[in-house]
């Protein structure tokens, strides 16, 4: 029998090599392509009328303004720009022989130092907006000051509020220098788009692993590290050891993961007997004995309440340690929502001092698709925030709206309110808003508005907040109805 071939490993192939020789053969094409176009130049036009263009002089000033903004941080490019930031830019430019920089942008218009005694600011601005809405971005504009003056708009990187960053200079024999530029400029424009275009399209083929690596990070969630390995195979060689070290990293994050819920399930499961065991001895002390102080029952009371809140918490973490291992039981069955509703007010009512209204003797028979016990839960969660961020008599409001296909109910208050900001982070675990400040004496383990995102969203809904601070916030839990399809 024939003996089977095997085949060779294949060898890891490298980025770099990849990039360097496209970018040589790029560049060389490039030089040579410059060097035709310089000569025909020569030969047709006036030899060494402007040693130095203008596109070249920009593209060098522009440099060291890009590189200001490539050390802005992530936060930082969010607010940029402004006027200072523009000045910023521009500072490490040292333009002399009446030559001249500016930025135009959503800030206004800012210069380097010394271009206003060279030029007002409306004629700095009106040589801007000519480059700018040029062809190419180039022009030569007549200032009225017995001189030309050459500009170059270039678009800053980043959106429209970076603006554009315009280089001046001074020219003279004005019509042979324009003559010059233009066919210069078309020549130079051309072969940046073909360059341009060469090394977009390497750099897309070369860099695919890169754009690949980066959605397969993206997709990866604490939840789902099961299938968060990445594969090595046909990985170029200087992704290897970064893609290895990845990949004992999430084995680790792994393994800790799984401590951590199970150590989590198991104190929750633990630590549940006896603080039961404690508010039964409390409440027996409390119902049975006649002759306790008025502070004795007070303490009592205190302790009770606090045994109480220890176990809400505890069904949290329960509830959030089933839900990380899929273990969480969430019905989706079509129920009466009334009835649902009025139990859920029944328990708000006696839990705080609230006044809590509702239009519930509004509105028809409603037959939602959910879990009743969970929906229960998570009106008590909304309806106990809402007292615990709001004054002792300031109304809470049940309300319930209906659409062909949805009901919304809404738990309104009158308390602090919620920074825009901070919006969209109260729904994550162990997270309280910024700027909003618990009363005297109470707690919070920043669990309740996950549970209830979390038990909604199974249930097949959604919870969106409105709020507005120093007049209150309502809280919209989203269910479909059952006769929907």
């Amino acid at each position: 029998m024939p003996t089977a071939v095997t085949p060779a490993p294949k060898r890891p192939w490298s980025l770099g090599r990849r990039l360097l020789w496209i970018s040589l053969a790029v560049v060389l094409g490039q030089s040579i392509i410059s060097m035709v176009i310089a000569t025909t130049l020569r030969q047709q036009l006036m030899a060494g009328l402007l040693q130095g263009t203008l596109q070249r002089q920009g593209l060098l000033a522009l440099n060291k303004v890009n590189n200001q903004l490539d050390q802005l941080t992530a936060t930082q490019a969010k607010r940029c720009c402004s006027r200072a930031d523009y000045q910023r830019f521009l500072a490490p430019l040292k333009l002399n022989d009446g030559k001249a920089a500016l930025i135009l942008g959503s800030a206004g218009l800012v210069s380097t130092p010394g271009s206003r005694t060279l030029f007002t600011n409306e004629q700095l601005l009106d040589v801007a907006e000519q480059a700018i809405h040029a062809p190419g971005g180039f022009s030569i504009v007549d200032t009225s000051a017995q001189e030309a003056v050459a500009a170059k708009a270039m678009k800053l990187p980043g959106g429209l509020q970076t603006g554009h960053f315009v280089y001046l200079r001074p020219v003279y024999a004005m019509p042979a220098v324009k003559t010059q530029s233009l066919i210069k400029l078309g020549a130079e424009l051309l072969l940046i788009l073909l360059t341009g275009s060469v090394l977009i399209m390497s750099a897309r083929r070369i860099f695919q692993p890169v754009r690949k690596l980066s959605q397969d990070l993206a997709a990866i969630e604490l939840n789902s590290l099961d299938g968060a390995t990445l594969p090595t195979d046909n990985a170029p060689v200087e992704l290897l050891p970064i893609l290895e070290e990845f990949n004992r990293m999430v084995e680790r994050l792994r393994r800790s993961a799984a401590n951590q819920k199970q150590f989590a399930s198991t104190i929750s499961h633990e630590f549940r007997t006896p603080l039961t065991v404690i508010s039964g001895f409390i409440q027996s002390v409390l119902n049975r004995s006649k002759d306790l102080a008025e502070p004795q029952r007070r303490a009592l009371g205190i302790a009770d309440l606090e045994v109480l809140r220890l176990n809400r918490m505890l069904s949290d973490l329960l509830d959030l340690s089933r839900a990380d291992n899929h273990q969480l039981a969430i019905r989706q069955e079509a129920f009466e929502l009334i009835p649902s509703l009025e139990h859920a007010l029944r328990l708000a009512r006696a839990a705080h001092s609230n006044p809590i209204g509702d239009n519930l003797t509004e509105l028809d028979n409603l037959t939602v698709i959910g879990d009743p016990d969970r929906l229960v839960q998570c009106i008590g969660n909304l309806i106990g925030n809402a007292a615990k961020y709001s004054p002792s008599q300031a109304p809470i409001t049940l309300q319930v709206n209906t659409s062909p296909q949805h009901v919304v109910i809404s738990v309104q208050d009158q308390g602090q309110g919620i920074p825009k900001n901070q919006l969209a982070r109260i729904f994550e675990r162990f997270t309280r808003a910024e700027g909003v400040t618990l009363p005297k004496g109470q707690s919070s383990s920043g669990l309740g508005l996950s549970i209830v995102k979390m038990l909604i969203e199974a249930m097949g809904g959604t919870v969106s907040v409105e709020s507005t601070v120093g007049e209150g916030s309502a809280f919209n839990l989203k269910l479909p109805l059952a006769d929907q399809p």
